[in-house]
């Protein structure tokens, strides 16, 4: 059967698009620095994703209830931030660690710690030449929007989703809904490109939509990957 023609191409950020310099992990390091404790990223990688624990559901993680604004947004995210340093063995008083998470909060946002990759940009325009609306949807801070205006792209993205802000994280139905919506077409005739093969490619599939990894270092085992954006099929 053919496959109707894309009518939009929707990036992850961080891994797909960009990443941050230096890495997330080295942030908390520093973080922790600035106020004399020690805690290595081996530490903190183990406590990534278990940190989301008291907002994980069985479709993915739901914190809508804390994403009305910004600040609320921030209350929770600094508890994300102290529960992945005390999973990682930080142990300190509770004003030291109020200033470490606040110091964090800051930082993570800061456009300044973020960089693109060499494809990100001439993989942009190859799909704006092609005439289909580019969007970003990610599992992301609350301002990426920002950071994604600070980094050049906003000329060549039609809208910025952040789970932040939609209240839901990849693979949970509802953001990759708010795409849908957003983007208003059929989700067939949507592509997805992402580098997590669970949050991106499962969670936009079973959303209807088309889907590609992008396995820059070929890992992946999968044969279907990508390795640039430059081979995004725009078809």
């Amino acid at each position: 059967m053919t496959k109707p023609p894309l009518c939009a191409v929707l990036f992850d950020f961080d891994g797909t698009l960009g990443y941050y310099l230096p890495t997330h992990l080295e942030l908390y390091v520093q973080a922790a620095a600035t106020h004399g404790i020690a805690v290595t990223t081996e530490a903190l990688a183990s406590a990534v994703d278990a940190a989301w624990g008291p907002w994980e559901t069985v479709y993915g993680v739901n914190h809508s209830a804390h994403s009305g604004d910004e600040a609320s947004y921030l209350a929770i995210r600094a508890l994300l931030h102290r529960g992945r340093f005390e999973a990682a063995g930080v142990r300190t008083d509770d004003a030291t660690m109020q200033a470490m998470t606040a110091f964090l909060c800051i930082s993570e946002q800061e456009p300044i710690h973020f960089a693109l990759y060499d494809d990100a940009i001439p993989a942009l325009e190859r799909v704006r030449a092609a005439g289909t609306p580019a969007y970003i949807v990610s599992n992301h801070i609350w301002r990426l929007p920002e950071v994604i205006e600070a980094l050049g792209l906003s000329q060549y993205i039609a809208a910025t989703l952040t789970s932040a802000r939609v209240g839901y994280r990849k693979p949970h139905p509802k953001i990759f809904e708010a795409a849908i919506a957003v983007a208003r077409g059929e989700a067939t005739s949507m592509l997805y490109v992402g580098d997590n093969p669970t949050h991106d490619v499962l969670g936009a599939r079973a959303a209807g939509m088309r889907a590609v990894l992008i396995d820059r270092r070929g890992s992946s085992g999968d044969a279907t990957a990508i390795r640039s954006l430059m081979e995004v099929p725009l078809w």
